[in-house]
């Protein structure tokens, strides 16, 4: 038995590209009925050693590897479950914890014996999910909740929770595949074809992925205005085997997100406007139309006036496929298109600040989503512009070119006129700098330690990590997972008393060897260049004039760059965003 498929069909002005789907032998088959069963607390084991295998056998679930104890378990902190077999086969699992717990970790198995690597869950927060204060908001489910993780299919699972104890995690079992058997609706296909000339492009609607219209709230918020979109990726494993699902499980993911997004989560819908897989296929996320500005859950804070578009995948340690991206792409393109958007322009739309319109979800939250796809954004809004028709993406003029400010920048204390006018202004439009209030940049307060090494890890897009490292860095300090990443790679140090002194201020030298090093720049020749001030044996000299030779410069008057000196918020806004410029143009991302 087959049946024609169901098509959203989305027409764009001047697209000049074809979207192109991989084009493969359509399989037919019965969409499943996405089965739900939640589990209130799993029993601890009395010594989780006995109830992990010690990795012998190489033969894990689904290629997930291989099983063992995760080397960084405290068992003074870690409560372990005992080995439980789920309440129906599930394609899909997500965690309901206590605020004590500070990480879960998870393993499956098929059949008790063979088991997965252990994942760590990923922990939803304010980033994620309905406006505050929103009606959706209101209805949201409390509690800490996890993202949920992909098993493909699995029988029994085990548990491991830092700062709780398993009694007290609720476990959310989804089957979305019909592992379980159960009954079965409409028909669908694994594989689209291309679409029929460059103007149109095809998505799989939500009736073709199985979206169960009984879940969650028909209601639809419509924003009178779309100024923007924020892309994202579901991180729905912790490792490569997040990217490896086949063409016929990306709708059972689609089935399971949505499932846990509206009965675990209490959102109204998926939390997603658009989703895209691995293979190019673009997915009808959040019910209410594509060419509408429906509010959706995907950026808590800036929903209203914003489209999200996501990657089935994680992409923390590598690269989306280019299908993906040019998936991406053309939504975006198209999305444009409808709403009137320059993808390479600014808006203020988001808080007031101003920022670019098409950012990726780090650029509004502290979060590490969308992996290493932030760093194709630049590409990916050039060639959505090209695409809708609008203008070349210039990196070097885009203030000229693109906004329109007025008699000011994006702050109202920094004037045009002002030589660090151009890179605050770039860096606002990133996501890199709010300002001091919103409204100003505060240009010639310095900066201490702690502030310098937000700026840094913002500047260079960097992944928080969360913790404690120094005896006056606690782990919810402001700075203190920015401070982290500096540490870790050995940026900047802390002193021999095991302080990192976060409160002192930074010098301008003390800003250039971090950014040297941070940059990766190829170190100096040992000679005087163009700052008399700073001789070659100045402590900070190789930084300094590592930085000057691949372009990165600035004096403080009369040639001289005073190392000595305060840092200030305005050039250190010039230098992060010349060091941009430099991994920019070297396409090299810091590892």
């Amino acid at each position: 038995m087959s049946t024609r498929r169901s098509l959203v069909r989305i027409t764009v002005l001047a697209l000049a590209v074809t979207m192109l789907v991989p084009v493969g032998q359509v399989e037919v088959t019965a969409t499943p009925v996405t089965q739900s069963e939640e589990v209130e607390g799993l029993p601890s084991a009395d010594e989780a050693d006995d109830q992990v295998d010690d990795g012998s056998d190489d033969d894990g679930i689904s290629g997930f590897g291989t099983a063992g104890v995760p080397d960084d378990a405290d068992a003074a902190t870690t409560s372990t479950s005992e080995i439980v077999e789920a309440p129906l086969t599930f394609s899909s699992v997500g965690v309901t914890a206590p605020e004590s717990a500070t990480e879960v970790r998870i393993r499956v198995s098929e059949d008790g014996e063979d088991w997965s690597n252990w994942q760590a869950l990923e922990f939803l927060d304010a980033t994620d999910g309905p406006d505050d204060g929103s009606a959706e908001d209101g209805e949201a489910a409390d509690g800490q909740h996890t993202a949920p993780l992909w098993a493909g299919e699995a029988d029994y699972l085990q548990l491991e929770v830092d700062g709780a104890s398993t009694e007290d995690l609720d476990v959310t079992f989804i089957d979305s595949m019909g592992l379980s058997g159960g009954p079965v609706e409409r028909e669908w296909n694994t594989d689209l074809g291309s679409s029929a000339d460059a103007s149109e492009f095809d998505i799989v609607s939500r009736s073709e992925w199985g979206a169960d219209e009984s879940l969650g709230s028909t209601r639809v918020t419509v924003a009178d205005e779309v100024h923007s979109g924020i892309v994202h990726h579901t991180a729905h494993r912790s490792d490569g085997s997040a990217n490896t699902y086949s063409r016929s499980e990306a709708p059972g993911i689609m089935r399971s997100m949505y499932s846990y997004h509206t009965r675990t989560l209490g959102w109204r819908d998926l939390g997603y406007n658009v989703v895209v897989d691995r293979f190019g296929t673009v997915y009808e996320g959040r019910r209410g139309g594509f060419e509408k500005g429906v509010v959706g859950a995907h950026a808590a804070g800036y929903n209203t006036g914003s489209f999200g578009v996501s990657v089935i995948g994680n992409f923390v340690n590598e690269q989306a496929s280019e299908a993906a991206l040019d998936a991406v792409t053309r939504v975006i393109a198209a999305k444009s298109q409808i709403h009137d958007i320059d993808p390479t322009g600014w808006t203020d739309g988001f808080d007031g600040s101003w920022r670019q319109t098409i950012v990726g979800h780090r650029d509004v939250g502290q979060t590490s989503c969308p992996g290493r796809i932030q760093n194709k954004l630049d590409d990916i809004r050039a060639d959505a512009a090209s695409m809708a028709g609008d203008v070349d993406y210039d990196y070097e003029n885009v203030i000229e070119d693109q906004l329109d400010y007025g008699e000011r920048g994006p702050f109202d204390d920094v004037p045009n006129s002002s030589p660090h006018s151009e890179a605050i202004a770039r860096l606002a439009g990133a996501g890199v700098t709010k300002g001091c209030t919103g409204s100003e940049f505060c240009p010639e307060r310095t900066l201490t330690r702690g502030q310098a090494s937000s700026f840094v890890v913002n500047g260079l897009e960097l992944d928080p990590i969360p913790g404690s490292q120094f005896s006056d860095v606690p782990a919810d300090h402001v700075h203190g997972s920015a401070i982290n990443v500096l540490a870790d790679r050995g940026w900047l140090q802390g002193y021999p008393d095991g302080t990192f002194r976060p409160g002192e201020t930074m010098t301008r030298a003390q800003l250039a060897s971090l950014l040297a090093a941070a940059a990766g720049v190829p170190d100096a020749e040992p000679m005087q260049r163009d700052y008399p001030d700073v001789p070659v044996g100045h402590v900070h000299a190789q930084g300094i004039y590592a930085l000057h030779d691949v372009d990165v410069r600035g004096n403080c008057g009369s040639g001289n760059f005073c190392p000595e000196a305060d840092v200030r918020r305005d050039s250190t806004a010039s230098f992060v965003d010349m060091v941009r410029a430099y991994l920019r143009e070297r396409t090299v991302t810091p590892d």
